[in-house]
């Protein structure tokens, strides 16, 4: 893999403690290759900084029951944290803490960012984190697969190769035009397209797409099987050898944006490698 000169910001969202370290694994892998610095940030809901209306703080107040108060949150994300960065090298990686309304921290915190990097929320603040950067920031978003529940960590590369996850449309279309540093700095994109018996193949569009970004892409088609196509694509990922996946994040449903469509869904329920994905 070539270095790559152009500086990266990378803003890994930290707002729960089971997803620090496999979100920090990713950030970091990411950054390899960029002259790139991780900025990671805790952010929690606190009602007196957040103009909610009463039902959410009500909402909030029962979540501490279970979850506890902010403070003792953010002890126990910034242990884990502090425990990560131990004797860590690469990529310089700062903390800061913030709180009030998530939504409003993460669409700051992310306005710069080239790339943001979360788990898969457990947790309130880190859905409300998740959402806030799929659908208000808009942000190209990696997210980091959970930890293996036994056995060691794995190493994690994060674009080595990339396996695309191509339907015709804007939202795999933008992701991919944000990825391009990740895609350029890839020893191998491979395209995979999901097809419908009898219908148009999707190749030509994708192989026009990235002709006109100038990535050299392996195209490779699937007849569309019987369950989900999101697992299709997981299973093509394992196959290729693929350690990341990119995808449009579609969604349904105009009145509640998080509503997501079901491939993105079945994705994020499943992937054991790290998704690119955007609206």
């Amino acid at each position: 893999m070539n270095a790559v000169a152009e500086p990266k910001i990378i803003v890994a969202l930290l707002p729960e403690p089971e997803t620090v370290m496999p979100c920090l694994d990713c950030a970091l892998a990411a950054a390899d290759g960029f002259d790139a610095a991780i900025s990671a940030i805790h952010v929690g809901f606190n009602p007196r900084f957040a103009f909610v209306p009463p039902e959410e703080i009500a909402i909030q107040q029962l979540r501490e029951l279970r979850e506890g108060t902010i403070a003792a949150r953010l002890a126990r994300t910034k242990a884990v944290f502090d425990a990560w960065i131990a004797g860590r090298a690469g990529a310089p990686v700062t903390w800061k803490h913030d709180e009030g309304d998530v939504g409003a921290l993460v669409a700051a915190e992310t306005a710069d960012a080239d790339l943001v990097v979360m788990g898969n929320p457990v947790r309130l603040d880190g859905r409300d984190a998740f959402h806030a950067t799929l659908f208000w920031s808009k942000r190209l978003l990696l997210v980091a697969p959970p930890d293996p529940r036994t056995g060691p960590r794995p190493a994690r590369t994060v674009g080595r190769h990339i396996v695309v996850g191509w339907k015709p449309g804007e939202p795999v279309k933008r992701a991919a035009r944000q990825a391009l540093p990740w895609l350029a700095r890839a020893g191998k994109v491979t395209v995979v397209s999901v097809e419908k018996p009898g219908a148009e193949s999707y190749q030509t569009s994708a192989r026009a797409f990235f002709a006109e970004l100038g990535i050299a892409v392996d195209c490779v088609e699937l007849r569309r099987e019987a369950g989900s196509v999101g697992q299709q694509l997981l299973a093509a990922a394992d196959r290729l050898g693929a350690d990341s996946l990119l995808i449009g994040a579609f969604k349904h449903g105009a009145l509640w944006e998080a509503i997501l469509g079901g491939v993105t869904r079945d994705v994020l329920a499943a992937a054991h490698i790290p998704v690119f994905m955007m609206c």
